[in-house]
């Protein structure tokens, strides 16, 4: 696979002309990363993560995965989380790809999916699996559409399909299957942590989330920690803190504004938990990033 993986880099470093390139392709978005960076924090929502050169750590709670290009990354539901990215030994470029999922296709290549051929697992928020050269030809196919941007529409959508065929079939099959069907516990999950989202500024009940995944109190704890290795509250904080930071650095807004708009009652609170968080308090971390942004 190392001259497919080779081939795919230099597409990325032809089509990336920033760190984080949009593509024609829905979904697929190209990275490439001249210097390490150690954390980042973001949200990722379903997706699939390639990686070319370097590697790559991605936290979620305290669980830490670990990519390279011989493993890719799924991501089933929405996450926060702190990813550190690192260049290749020799020194060159970290170069990667995400593909969000389009659950629409997913649906539909999973109904031509033997159940016998997809792998039993348990449900999960984020997994790691061993790349296949036939799972990375697909990924290579669908890269090389960038050169061919007449024919996305229609070939496109045929390689996606291919793509979650191949994913259906390998270690991580079951945690996508979970993804595909509506009524399972990912799912269900998936409507909580959706909601949690949206309203992550406003008062929070354990009983009204549970129901709203049709699940016991106990039940509904033990699978949402299950899937995004954290509790409900550590996730509503990560959204609150994540959002807090962006208006900080992007808008400019002061923390004792940003902490009540995020739903924070305490300033004292908000600067405990992003410093937790963060490392610093709010404003000495804004001012750090927003003066490291200036210098790139």
């Amino acid at each position: 696979m190392e001259n497919l993986l080779e081939s795919m880099g230099a597409m990325v470093e032809r089509h990336a002309h920033e760190r984080r390139q949009a593509t024609p392709i829905p979904g697929l978005t190209l990275y490439r990363a001249d210097q390490p960076m150690h954390p980042a924090h973001t949200f990722y929502q379903p997706r699939i993560v390639v990686l070319l050169r370097g590697s790559k750590s991605v936290s979620a709670g305290e669980a830490p995965f670990l990519a390279d290009a011989s493993t890719f990354l799924l991501v089933t539901v929405d996450l926060p989380v702190a990813t550190c990215i690192y260049l290749a030994p020799d020194g060159r470029s970290h170069l990667a790809l995400t593909l969000d999922i389009d659950r629409r296709l997913l649906a539909e290549t999973m109904q031509r999916v033997s159940p016998a051929s997809v792998t039993a697992s348990r449900p999960a928020g984020v997994v790691a699996a061993p790349m296949s050269s036939d799972l990375l030809e697909a990924f290579s196919r669908l890269l090389a559409l960038l050169d061919h941007p007449a024919d996305v529409a229609f070939i496109a959508p045929l390689i996606l399909q291919e793509i979650y065929y191949r994913v259906f079939r390998s270690a991580v099959g079951g945690a996508l299957t979970q993804l595909a069907l509506s009524s399972s516990h990912l799912s269900q999950i998936s409507r909580v942590t959706h909601w949690i989202r949206t309203h992550y500024n406003r008062p929070m009940s354990i009983d009204a989330l549970a129901d709203a995944a049709s699940m016991s109190v106990t039940s509904f704890h033990r699978h949402f920690k299950a899937i995004t290795l954290m509790t409900p509250v550590q996730y509503r904080t990560q959204i609150r803190l994540q959002e807090a930071r962006r208006l900080m650095i992007v808008e400019g807004k002061p923390a004792g504004v940003v902490a009540a708009s995020v739903g924070y009652d305490t300033q004292s609170q908000f600067t405990r938990d992003y410093k937790r968080l963060f490392g610093a308090p709010p404003a000495t971390d804004a001012a750090r990033v927003s003066g490291q942004d200036a210098r790139a």
